[in-house]
């Protein structure tokens, strides 16, 4: 009887200790998005995607959507470049891209953040090392890229 009864009484949804690094705080990318732009805030949601435990389909997506978002700037870099005051405007559109494209990652990783939140530990790693390194890689990204650039166009 007591067999029965300790089957009975056994949870059916175990807790999952964490299997590797503690993951990010989603809200916290938004700031990763708004400095660190499309390259930085993709990086850092595949990688927390990653430390959420989330399937590879979501980590596919996430980087499909930076893909996407890049595709977006270079056809609004284009445009711009061709309006006269274009040029002001292009910093702007970098950013509103990225911040869109934050809050498509943070949809794609909501449900595995939802779970550490509720059955894992609830604990988050900081994020001002990666954040603040995926920023200055991005940067050294774009000036290299725009160095790249004007020797093909020179």
């Amino acid at each position: 009887m007591t067999e029965e009864l300790d089957e009975l009484l056994r949870p059916t949804v175990a807790e999952s200790a964490p299997k590797g690094p503690l993951p990010w705080r989603v809200s916290s990318q938004f700031w990763v998005a708004f400095f660190g732009g499309i390259p930085a805030v993709t990086a850092i949601a595949f990688l927390n995607a990653r430390r959420l435990g989330a399937p590879a389909r979501k980590q596919r997506w996430i980087l499909l959507a930076g893909l996407v978002a890049v595709s977006v700037f270079l056809a609004l870099f284009t445009w711009l470049r061709s309006l006269e005051d274009g040029r002001s405007m292009l910093r702007i559109a970098g950013r509103v891209v990225a911040v869109l494209l934050y809050f498509v990652v943070a949809h794609i990783q909501r449900d595995e953040d939802g779970h550490h939140q509720v059955f894992g530990s609830g604990e988050y790693a900081s994020m001002w090392l990666p954040g603040i390194l995926s920023v200055v890689i991005s940067a050294a990204a774009l000036i290299g890229g725009a160095i790249l650039l004007v020797l093909l166009v020179s």
